[in-house]
């Protein structure tokens, strides 16, 4: 089964239990599905998704777009995550360490179509992604670091409040 659909079960039986607590956010299930929907809905969007069923592949090929997730432990990680199900896309976590080379040759690698970043990995981003046309999708999170957004990035919070609550109309298959 997706775990989509399965956080989505859990938000409609739990909506207003808190599903994530932070020193500075408190989020209920409901309010994080619907938060992972309309991440869903900017990926689906700006044309992630799903590009050929698992029955038409090879065991170790991926039918799906991939996003890389190249945040912190946070509410957004999660949110993204979730999100890049709900829209039929494969995420990755990217590791914060990684220097220029060490990045650029992950997201070649994987194929990657979008990144979900802290804007404190904006400097980093922004020295490679002249080397990564296959990245269409950009959505930097404010962590408070003061990073300005990279040129063609879009804002997370700005993108999500734009993007419809109930997500895309795609369904979810369990082979995602």
């Amino acid at each position: 089964m997706n775990l989509a659909l399965i956080f989505e079960a859990l938000a409609e039986a739990y909506p207003d239990r808190e599903s994530i607590v932070t020193p500075t956010r408190r989020l209920t299930y409901g309010r994080l599905a619907e938060r992972a929907r309309r991440l869903a809905g900017v990926l689906h969007a700006h044309g992630l998704g799903c590009r050929m069923e698992r029955a038409a592949l090879e065991n170790h090929e991926s039918g799906q777009d991939h996003v890389g997730l190249y945040l912190l432990n946070s509410p957004e990680y999660l949110e993204a995550m979730l999100g890049a199900y709900r829209a039929r896309v494969a995420p990755f976590n990217v590791n914060y360490r990684y220097v220029d080379e060490e990045l650029l040759y992950l997201l070649q690698d994987a194929d990657a179509a979008g990144i979900v970043y802290h804007a404190r990995y904006a400097p980093t981003l922004g020295r490679i992604r002249d080397r990564l046309p296959r990245l269409r999708l950009l959505l930097q999170v404010d962590d408070g670091s003061g990073e300005p957004l990279l040129p063609g990035a879009l804002d997370y919070e700005a993108a999500l409040a734009a993007a419809s609550p109930a997500g895309p109309a795609v369904a979810c298959s369990p082979d995602d």
